[in-house]
Order: C-alpha cells, then sequence, then structure tokens
C-alpha cells in the first residue's frame, strides 16, 4: 500500500485513514433510515393504530429532505470545508433517531422526526467523504473512492441483522435508541477527530475567502456553461430510478410469480451484495479505463437486469438479473463521485457532486413510485420493462457523450476538449501533497 503523507508540523498522515473512516461514517449512515423503517415500522404502526402508509409517508418525507440537504452541503464544503458544516448535519440525524424511541402517537411529530433526520443524512451521504478522499488521492483514486462507496453496501447488508437483533431484545423504541446513537457517535468523531482536506487545498480556499469569493466555480455558472454537468445528472437519475425502483419491488415482483419467498429474499440479498462487489471492482477499473465506457458497458448490463428480474420465471434467471442491476447499483456512485473529480473544477467538487446526489435520491423516489403507479393501473410489473429500459438506454447515451476528460487528476492543468477520441491519454499533472 503506498504511503501519501501530507506534513503537518511533526505529525504525517496516511491517506487511505480517511477511506477508512468515511466508510465507517457510511456503513452508519443514510442506509440506516431504510433499514429501520422496514424492520420497525409495522411495530410502529401496530402500536399506534396507524396506516402502513403513514411509515412510507414518513420516510419519503425523511428522503426528500436528504436530497435538498445533500445539495446544502455540498455548496457549505467547498465554502468551509469539510469538518464544521457536517457535524451538527450528523448530530441531527443521529438524535433524530434517538428520538424516535420517544415518539407519541402523532402523525405530525414522526413526520417531523422524519424531516430531522432528512436535514442531517446529508452529512452521512457520501458527498463530504468523497470531496475528501478525491482531494486526497491523485493516484488509485477510482479505488479509494470505491471502497469509501463500499460503505453503503455494507450497511444494507449488516444493518438488518444488527436492527433485528436488537429489536428482538428490546423492542422497537429502544431499537431506534441503540442505533441512533451508533448513528451519531461515530460518524461525529469522524468529522471532528479525523475528516480534514490537505494543507493545499485548505490554503486555496482560505485565500479566496479573504478575497471576500469562493474558490471554483458557481454551481449556477457550471450548469450554465457545462453540458457534462447535465449528461452526468441525468445519467445518474435515470440509472437510480431503474436500479432503485426495482430493488424496493423485488419481493413483491417475485412473489407474485408463484416463486418462493426464500427466493425472493436470496434475490434482494444478491444485489445488495453485488452492489458491494460493484463498487470495488468499479473502483479498481476507474484508474486503468475510461469512465463512461466503464459505465456504459455496466449500465448495459442493467438493462439486461431489468428484462431478466421483470420477465424471468425461474430461480436462476431472477437471481441472474438481480446480479446485473446489483452492479448498476453500486457502480453508480462510484461514476457520479469519479467523473465529478474528472470534469468539473477541485473547488466546485461538492457542490456538484451534492447536486447529482440529489438526483440520485430524486431517481430512487421516482423509480419508487413509477413501479408503484404501474402495478397499480395494470395489476402487474411487465408494463413497466420498457420505460425503465428505454432509461437506461439515454443514460448509456448520456454517458457516451460526455467526451474527454477536461482535468488531470491533480486539476492543476485543464485537458483540451477539441479531441474527439475519448480513449485519448489525458495530460497528467506533477503529483502534489498527498497525491502519491
Amino acid at each position: 500500500m503506498a504511503v501519501s503523507v501530507q506534513a503537518t508540523g511533526a505529525r504525517s498522515v496516511n491517506r487511505w485513514w480517511y477511506v477508512v473512516t468515511g466508510f465507517l461514517t457510511l456503513l452508519f449512515g443514510t442506509s440506516t433510515v431504510n433499514v429501520l423503517f422496514n424492520v420497525l415500522g409495522k411495530s410502529m404502526a401496530d402500536e399506534f393504530g396507524w396506516e402502513r402508509s403513514v411509515i412510507s409517508n414518513g420516510f419519503s418525507i425523511e428522503t426528500i429532505l436528504t436530497g435538498v440537504s445533500i445539495v446544502v452541503l455540498g455548496i457549505l464544503v467547498d465554502r468551509y470545508g469539510p469538518k464544521w458544516p457536517s457535524v451538527p448535519m450528523t448530530l441531527a440525524f443521529g438524535i433524530g433517531l434517538m428520538l424516535m424511541s420517544v415518539v407519541p402517537n402523532s402523525q405530525l411529530v414522526f413526520y417531523l422526526l422524519c424531516a430531522l433526520i432528512g436535514a442531517g443524512a446529508g452529512a452521512v451521504n457520501p458527498v463530504a467523504h468523497a470531496t475528501v478522499v478525491s482531494a486526497w488521492f491523485v493516484q488509485r483514486r477510482g479505488l479509494a473512492l470505491g471502497v469509501l462507496m463500499a460503505g453503503l453496501g455494507a450497511c444494507g447488508v449488516l444493518m438488518p441483522y444488527l436492527a433485528n437483533w436488537v429489536f428482538g431484545q428490546v423492542g422497537w423504541r429502544s431499537t431506534f435508541l441503540v442505533i441512533g446513537a451508533i448513528c451519531t457517535v461515530i460518524p461525529t468523531a469522524v468529522y471532528l477527530l479525523v475528516t480534514k482536506m490537505p494543507a493545499n487545498h485548505e490554503a486555496e480556499r482560505l485565500a479566496a475567502r479573504k478575497l471576500g469569493a469562493v474558490a471554483g466555480q458557481s454551481l449556477i455558472s457550471i450548469a450554465r456553461t457545462s453540458r457534462q454537468f447535465w449528461l452526468l445528472s441525468m445519467a445518474i437519475f435515470l440509472v437510480s430510478t431503474a436500479t432503485f425502483g426495482l430493488m424496493s419491488q423485488v419481493v413483491p415482483m417475485t412473489t407474485d410469480k408463484g416463486i418462493d419467498r426464500g427466493i425472493a429474499i436470496t434475490a434482494l440479498s444478491v444485489l445488495s451484495l453485488a452492489s458491494i462487489a460493484a463498487r470495488l471492482l468499479t473502483g479498481y477499473l476507474l484508474d486503468r479505463v475510461f469512465a463512461p465506457f466503464i459505465g456504459s458497458v455496466i449500465f448495459a448490463l442493467c438493462g439486461v437486469g431489468v428484462a431478466l428480474l421483470i420477465s424471468g420465471s425461474t430461480s436462476g434467471v431472477l437471481i441472474g438479473g438481480a446480479v446485473l442491476v446489483g452492479l448498476a447499483l453500486g457502480a453508480e456512485g462510484d461514476l457520479a463521485a469519479y467523473m465529478s473529480s474528472r470534469y468539473f473544477p477541485k473547488h466546485s467538487y461538492g457542490r456538484v457532486l451534492g447536486f447529482v446526489y440529489f438526483l440520485f435520491a430524486m431517481g430512487s423516489a421516482f423509480g419508487i413510485f413509477l413501479l408503484g403507479q404501474v402495478y397499480a393501473v395494470t395489476g402487474s410489473y411487465a408494463a413497466s420493462m420498457v420505460p425503465i429500459v428505454g432509461m437506461v438506454i439515454v443514460a448509456i447515451v448520456c454517458l457516451l457523450a460526455m467526451g474527454p476528460y477536461r482535468f488531470g487528476l491533480g486539476h492543476e492543468t485543464a485537458v483540451a476538449e477539441a479531441p474527439t477520441d475519448p480513449s485519448a491519454p489525458v495530460e497528467q499533472p506533477s503529483e502534489v501533497a498527498g497525491g502519491r
């Protein structure tokens, strides 16, 4: 393992420490909410006499606020650095979960707590840590981002078992308290004690602030002048619609075909595990292959997986489809984080990635809504195949239209956009502190 050192007095820092601690934040991050509402939601609704839709409505509120908080955090990270904007948000997220343990029989209070959790969830999404990791890594940036993003998948695999075990011991209220406490302490400690940017990056940010400006381009300026901004945003939105939409319906989609529920659960677990493997594989490949090519291949496989999941009627076909959709589910986060670092100014990274992840969250919500509406109208998921596969195809076209990277790995030298061959070599910058 190569060690890159940033001098800070007598202290040296291994750059991989930022990857590992970021992984821990995501392991106890935003995916926890989905798990807890799935594991504990029925018990909550039964105790209060609520319809199940109350829980799902609360989750929708949380999801929308999460998207907003991601955008806000991205802007604040570029302006103030990753630590101080993130700490109050992690506290809001964790404390909101803990307060669920004392929620009264009031839907209004429940919805307000969901809003509080969502308002803080931006800090336990990848944006802040991806900004840090991208700044510290020049070489092996793709692999580092892949390991970081694997925390999201690991949460989806491990948290259900932890939450279910705690629930069996102490009930739903204390489960919110225990898991919420973990989700408060670990991410907050990571931001306070570990997270920081390289010294040269911070010096540039502070120099801009002394001049009354913000380093990098504004989000509005980038949106007005960069076609890559909209192409990447559209690709991520469309693919998240397909992947998360299908993920939310794997169990009912499978059991509706008369296939055993155990097979359906297995397919869902395989999808989650495939997403973890995809994050690591994609991260490795991003250091070696042009990112839009990687994304196009994986998204094409996702389109095949969509067709297999929706039309398949045997366990082998369904599990194969789950693997292919899981690859895209894991890869899209890596692609968004890496491509943001190669197409946009480094001091605009947080705000760009924040907006892209906002659309990622909105695409997830839209996918769930779309499949629900198709089923409500037709009584089947079959009619959703054409629009979902169509979205995947459009996403592939968007990636292939991105063109060559605009920036080298260190962002010092802009790469001319004139070449039309996306596989053409990119001028490599000299190494910077924190980049070896």
